[in-house]
């Protein structure tokens, strides 16, 4: 019988390894992208004072991290209409934008006007992935301290 850290080893002693329906059963759905995030990500200062607007946003760029299976991280798109569609309001998509980037989720590439007068798509990177060149994760979110936060808190409420 394997208990709750695996099926027993050859002493009896659990060999941390899951028997084949615990694997199955935590193990990520078949057939169904995914990302993972790390606890130390999700308990972090920078974590902890996301808005709900920076949190869609955040939540946004993973969708479509998994859309491309993980593979155009710096090159996501998210163009206003996108955003408006998923749930954020258009007046708050700057504010939610320079948020994830000062809380060190995410770097931008600010779209330019083309000659038609048409501006293209922002481009971001996840900081908690590699990119599509295969840097590594720079984690930038770890450098965000709670110091560093409530002054940004303040700074941004004043202007």
């Amino acid at each position: 019988m394997s208990g709750p850290f695996g099926k027993p080893n050859a002493k009896g002693r659990s060999s941390g390894k899951l028997s084949g329906n615990e694997r199955k059963m935590r193990s990520p759905p078949v057939g169904e992208a995914w990302v993972w995030m790390t606890r130390e990500l999700l308990s972090s200062p920078s974590a902890r004072a996301l808005s709900l607007t920076g949190r869609r946003l955040l939540d946004f760029l993973l969708i479509e991290h998994m859309n491309h299976a993980g593979t155009e991280n710096g090159n996501l798109m998210a163009t206003k209409d996108q955003l408006v569609a998923f749930g954020i309001s258009r007046r708050l998509i700057p504010r939610a934008i320079n948020e994830i980037v000062f809380l060190g989720f995410a770097r931008v590439e600010r779209g330019r006007l083309t000659r038609g007068g048409v501006k293209s798509p922002n481009l971001f990177r996840l900081t908690f992935f590699a990119d599509s060149a295969f840097a590594p994760a720079t984690n930038e979110w770890k450098g965000v301290t709670a110091e560093a936060i409530a002054d940004w808190k303040v700074d941004r409420t004043r202007g």
